[in-house]
């Protein structure tokens, strides 16, 4: 009893004081095969996946109880189709300089450079550690002369006005603090025709106000955890209203949720167990890791992790200009 009060103390002690510097430092490392946490990510190539998003899936194979050892393959596949489409609606091409706000270990950048061709990206990460990953990542594939990371603040931009043609933020501005004040950062130094283009996640409608008491504190808690700031939650009316306030015009909200929330769902499940069943051979057998992946396909939505714990069922592709 005293062990289980003394954990959930030390948990509700990690939720109250939750920043991203401490999430993907000390409590997450990479959602790739193995799942290796912050300290056991090793670069020797710099094409290593290292991808931190929950994948877009609608042209993926979807993991099931018949491919669930490919799961790690198929994962990365739907992390990688996330930063195209990123790419694809921002219109990213030669010539644009490039801002990424929360670049995890630099997967997409990596990506975005050498399939894209922009003259320049930015990259800036909170994190230390993920700065430095990157670094040597970019520095192992040739790019140090178009992909520049550093450390800082996605709310504090450290550049001047109008440097900049696009704007990224990949499932990253849920973390800012705040989103609104990124938002106004974003308009700032966007060139006149910008594009800012994140991937977010939000609610299709308030999904607070009904909650009961203990729902409440329990999604509180839970966003927490993975320093999410109780200012970002926000319905896709209000992402929109922000945008627009800021200054932003042609403003679009794109949900991706069905291809994103129930394939994620199962595959990080899936992830879990075979990472379990490889470094304790005999954990885990292939019967069990079937019979939970074929029950999380049937789930009810409402069960899914993002919902459960963090109330979120939409999850949008928003896009807008500067004029």
């Amino acid at each position: 009893m005293l062990n289980a009060v003394t954990t959930f103390a030390k948990n509700l002690k990690k939720a109250l004081l939750a920043d991203p510097k401490r999430f993907y430092t000390v409590d997450t490392g990479a959602w790739v095969t193995g799942l290796p946490k912050s300290d056991e990510i090793q670069v020797t190539t710099g094409r290593e996946p290292l991808w931190l998003n929950l994948g877009y899936w609608r042209e993926v194979e979807r993991v099931d109880e018949n491919n669930y050892e490919r799961v790690g393959e198929l994962f990365k596949a739907a992390q990688a189709q996330m930063a195209h489409l990123l790419a694809k609606t921002a219109r990213l091409g030669q010539g644009d300089v490039v801002l990424d706000c929360g670049f995890g270990y630099a997967d997409q950048d990596i990506l975005w450079a050498e399939e894209y061709r922009p003259a320049r990206i930015h990259g800036l990460n909170v994190t230390p550690n993920q700065v430095r990953i990157g670094r040597e990542r970019v520095r192992l594939t040739g790019l140090e002369k178009v992909v520049q990371l550093d450390v800082g603040s996605a709310t504090e931009l450290p550049f001047g006005p109008g440097g900049f043609d696009v704007v990224f933020a990949l499932e990253s501005a849920m973390h800012f603090k705040t989103r609104r004040d990124f938002l106004r950062e974003a308009f700032r130094v966007l060139r006149p025709g910008g594009r800012l283009v994140m991937a977010d996640m939000c609610q299709k409608t308030d999904r607070e106000a009904g909650a009961g008491l203990r729902r409440r504190l329990r999604h509180r808690y839970w966003r927490g955890l993975i320093a999410f700031p109780e200012a970002n939650v926000w319905t896709v009316q209000r992402y929109d209203t922000e945008l627009k306030s800021v200054g932003f015009q042609n403003v679009r909200l794109e949900s991706i949720a069905a291809d994103v929330y129930g394939p994620v769902n199962t595959a990080f499940t899936a992830l879990r167990m075979v990472t379990a069943a490889s470094r304790q051979p005999g954990s885990v057998n292939p019967e069990r890791i079937r019979a939970e992946v074929r029950k999380l396909r049937e789930q009810d939505p409402e069960q899914y992790q993002h919902l459960s714990q963090f109330n979120c069922d939409e999850y949008v592709i928003a896009s807008a200009e500067k004029p």
